[in-house]
């Protein structure tokens, strides 16, 4: 896109996100890609039938017949191919600057063995205080006293016009996205040239729902898809100082889901494919484990489930009614009709977690969602919000859409799967976006010219 002033000068740098409207190659279709070498196709052989014989056939036919099919020819006898062999890379590039995004970089910078982990940033901000601020990520404990210090290179600025002009662009085998929610699409629509099957993308949004949002809008091709891992961190982390590279760090766990693929192509078999998206997605767990500080762990997705629900749900009920209200934590507690709005929204987003298959088959492990406890613990949870503001209104208050398509957006999606109510969930998503869309006329800001490139 060209670099045109706009709004009196105003350059828009990064260009902004247009979705895709076709698929990345021409000529694919959406269930078989065009023949791209990424690995050598296993070889299956198909063995014909023939028709069984007549009652009437003689039985010296019949016998000729069952032993034409039981004796397989010299062509149908070969071995099939095995699975091929391919080389995994241990280079990553981190893809945002938020507390997680340092923490990780710094984590993995003490393996040795490692490749220098690349940020991948979208401000210019960050590379003028990386030689400011000595060229190292620092950590320090919740009191402020330091822990660790550990050098990094210098983060490379998402710029897709500089990786216009190379032929061809490098791949990315592993992708850790850690940024604002708004930012994960375009992001990773500026990255799409150097993203395909052989990458590996690691999510650390909170929500859930962010794979199948990129799979419609960006990467339509199932074939050519990446490799998925979902992401949920118990780490707690703040900022230490107005230094950028200084962060606090309270430790905690990662837990890592890795998203089977279910994908055929004219080269690759189901099977074999599972097979290798595996191999990847179980390399990103490797390299993730490895680095003590982190304290990864792989989970199945009854896992991810369970310990993502509670702050899904705190955000669906506390910020969207914040967002919806422009009120601090605290007037939304003392709102009598707020309340009663939270009451219904909360009973039917258990509804709708309750009528999934998953918890249809282990209700027992999510029986915590029906205990009256579980209910107060979320409401504790927004009394000690007190008189802070939730971050959707700022981002509401900007004609930016906060992450509600990630809480809200994925009950009511799950909900339509299973055909069960979601109309208060649907409700408070309408208003919230109602409020944005607003906000942006009153600016008089286009959608198009909303910037989504910051962490």
């Amino acid at each position: 896109m060209p670099n045109e002033p706009r709004n009196d000068s105003f350059c828009l740098d990064p260009p902004i996100y247009y979705p895709p409207t076709s698929p990345q190659r021409l000529g694919s279709s959406e269930s078989v890609s065009i023949s791209h070498p990424f690995y050598a196709s296993p070889l299956i052989s198909k063995v014909a039938t023939p028709a069984p014989p007549s009652a009437r056939a003689s039985t010296a036919v019949a016998a000729a017949a069952a032993a034409e099919i039981n004796t397989p020819t010299e062509e149908e006898a070969k071995p099939l191919r095995p699975i091929p062999n391919i080389k995994l890379s241990n280079k990553i590039h981190v893809v945002g600057f938020d507390p997680h995004a340092r923490f990780i970089t710094h984590a993995l910078s003490a393996n040795p063995k490692l490749p220098p982990v690349q940020i991948l940033t979208h401000s210019p901000i960050p590379l003028r205080s990386w030689g400011q601020e000595g060229r190292a990520i620092n950590i320090h404990d919740s009191q402020g006293h330091p822990i660790s210090t550990r050098n990094i290179i210098c983060p490379d600025y998402v710029n897709p016009r500089t990786w216009k002009l190379r032929a061809p662009p490098p791949v990315l085998d592993n992708i850790i996205v850690s940024t604002t929610s708004r930012a994960v699409l375009p992001t990773l629509y500026a990255l799409r040239d150097r993203i395909d099957r052989r990458t590996t993308v690691c999510l650390m949004e909170p929500g859930l729902g962010a794979v199948e949002k990129l799979n419609e809008e960006l990467f339509q091709v199932p074939a050519l898809r990446p490799n998925y891992v979902i992401c949920h961190s118990t780490h707690k982390l703040s900022r230490h100082s107005y230094y950028k590279y200084s962060i606090r760090h309270i430790p905690g766990r990662l837990y890592l889901y890795a998203v089977p693929r279910d994908d055929e192509d004219e080269d690759i078999d189901r099977a074999t494919s599972e097979i290798l998206g595996s191999q990847h997605t179980q390399h990103m767990i490797d390299l993730l484990s490895a680095a003590s500080e982190l304290d990864a762990v792989s989970a199945t997705w009854l896992q991810m489930l369970i310990h993502k629900l509670p702050d899904m749900m705190f955000e669906s009920l506390a910020d969207a009614l914040s967002a919806v209200l422009d009120c601090r934590y605290d007037l939304v507690r003392s709102n009598r009709n707020a309340m009663g709005l939270w009451h219904e929204l909360f009973d039917e987003t258990v509804h709708i977690i309750s009528s999934l298959p998953e918890s249809q088959n282990h209700r027992k492990k999510f029986r915590f969602l029906h205990e009256r406890r579980f209910a107060a613990m979320l409401r504790v949870r927004l009394e000690n919000q007190g008189r802070e503001y939730s971050k959707w209104i700022s981002e509401v208050r900007r004609g930016r859409e906060p992450p509600i398509q990630f809480t809200n957006g994925y009950f009511v999606r799950r909900a339509q799967e299973v055909g069960v109510n979601h109309e208060t969930n649907s409700l408070v998503m309408s208003m919230v976006e109602a409020k944005v869309e607003s906000r942006r006329k009153m600016h008089q800001i286009p959608f198009n010219l909303m910037e989504d490139y910051d962490d």
